[in-house]
């Protein structure tokens, strides 16, 4: 530890000695209580104590320019071009107080009010059944296809999917959502109209399967953990919910085990054909027959910030990989926005600078040798620049459900899972198509659209 360096007062003999003698003894008492607090962690890792939370000083930090925007009085935000339904002539003076009726147009006015109506629409069919004098045969009134078997029309069918699956409604919700506009309805209702609705969008979601995969330039993939708890025995059964899609369309399957077998399963043919990104876990592993993939880097520097080295020196070497990592990260973020030469070159260098130094602390010199033994799969991205570097999207993806299993708990049969995987499946490659969720579901679940919306934008 610093110690402090003998000070002389009698020596002293202008300002700026004097300032000289405050500041150094300032810089040695603040290298003191670095020591102090790096030797209190390390008691405090050795005795098994919980960390502290780390928070970052700079966050509090307010600059000048942050208050100056602050200061800024609050203006309305731009919005884009608000489409008119219905125009109203507004009520014009049609005498002056001076008594004259003419009139010379100065200016011209025009206000916008958005608004919505949900309001109750209950519709009576009424019909007959008659029967033939001569031979006696009876027949009956035809009723609508869309309303057989339910009594609920098609909006109110599109909307509880809507609610459910893009709005997060749990079915207390729904049910008294329904019931303010005084629509009579159950639960057993709303959740025939799920399962209904899910058989429906079997057909967009079997074109997804095949035609998403077909088109698609490269694949993400990833899995987090699903339930179902079982009717009978209320037992949780674990299961696996997966994801297979890119920046254009998502995929979803909920299995019993998550492995190369079902993901080869789920990718299908034109889907191994595919550029694979994903991380090191063992389902993405050799078993899984993919041609060309790449790895996650995010995913391979975390086996880095993982390590837990004992003595101060083999923490200095760790930091110094991480920081070399995280300058090789943003060298191949840029690299996709000017793929050139040059800048290969520059990538393939640094990365064998560093999983070829040896740094004395054997855990680190293990990963590096693990991670230049997945050199090829790690730079797959320089000759595709159109792969992204990371996973991450692929976790975005995964979060929609994750949040949705939180507020709605576990599934409770088979036809839960699929109603999840088509829904989720169908809602979210629309929102990534850039159309409208509700009016999409809603033509695809009354099959007034065709299936090729879902991927005319896939590339």
């Amino acid at each position: 530890m610093p110690k402090l360096p003998t000070v002389n007062v009698n020596e002293i003999s202008s300002f700026d000695e004097a300032k000289q003698v405050i500041s150094t003894l300032l810089d040695t008492v603040d290298l003191q209580q670095k020591e102090i607090l790096a030797l209190k962690e390390e008691i405090a890792r050795l005795k098994k104590y919980p960390r502290k939370p780390q928070f970052n000083k700079q966050s509090h930090h307010v600059s000048a320019k942050d208050m100056e925007k602050d200061s800024k009085p609050w203006q309305k935000g731009t919005r884009g071009k608000i489409v008119v339904d219905h125009h109203i002539q507004l009520p014009e003076l049609k005498q002056c107080a001076c008594g004259s009726t003419e009139f010379k147009t100065i200016t011209t006015t025009t206000k916008i009010v958005q608004g919505v109506s949900i309001t109750r629409n209950n519709t009576a069919y009424h019909g007959r059944r008659k029967q033939c004098i001569s031979c006696g045969k009876t027949y009956n009134t035809p009723i609508p296809d869309d309303v057989k078997g339910i009594s609920f029309d098609r909006t109110t069918q599109s909307l509880v999917s809507f609610l459910k699956f893009h709005c997060r409604f749990t079915q207390p919700l729904l049910y008294r959502f329904f019931h303010e506009f005084g629509i009579s309805i159950s639960y057993g209702e709303l959740q025939y109209m799920l399962q209904k609705n899910s058989q429906k969008l079997q057909e967009a979601y079997l074109y997804l399967r095949k035609q998403g995969l077909y088109k698609s330039t490269y694949l993400h993939a990833d899995a987090t953990g699903a339930k179902r708890r079982q009717r009978a025995t209320s037992q949780i059964e674990q299961q696996f919910l997966h994801i297979a899609g890119n920046m254009q369309f998502s995929l979803f399957k909920i299995t019993k085990k998550y492995n190369s077998s079902i993901m080869a399963a789920l990718l299908g043919k034109h889907g191994r054909k595919k550029i694979y990104l994903s991380d090191d876990a063992s389902p993405n592993g050799k078993r899984l027959r993919i041609i060309r993939k790449q790895l996650c880097l995010i995913h391979e520097v975390r086996h880095y910030r993982s390590l837990s080295p004992r003595y101060k020196i083999q923490r200095k070497k760790q930091q110094e990989v991480v920081q070399q990592w995280q300058q090789f990260y943003q060298l191949a973020k840029e690299y996709r926005h000017d793929p050139v030469q040059e800048k290969k070159d520059t990538i393939r260098n640094l990365f064998d600078t560093i999983t070829r130094q040896t740094t004395g602390y054997e855990p680190l010199d293990r990963q590096l040798a693990l991670t230049r033994m997945k050199r090829k799969k790690l730079l797959l991205f320089l000759a595709y620049p159109i792969v992204p570097i990371q996973n991450n999207q692929a976790e975005r993806d995964l979060r929609e459900f994750v949040i949705l299993r939180k507020i709605s708990g576990e599934t409770k049969s088979q036809a839960g899972d699929r109603s999840i995987e088509r829904h989720l499946s169908v809602i979210q490659t629309v929102k990534k198509q850039g159309l409208p969720i509700f009016a999409t579901l809603h033509g695809l679940l009354t099959h007034t659209l065709p299936l090729s919306v879902l991927t005319a934008n896939i590339s």
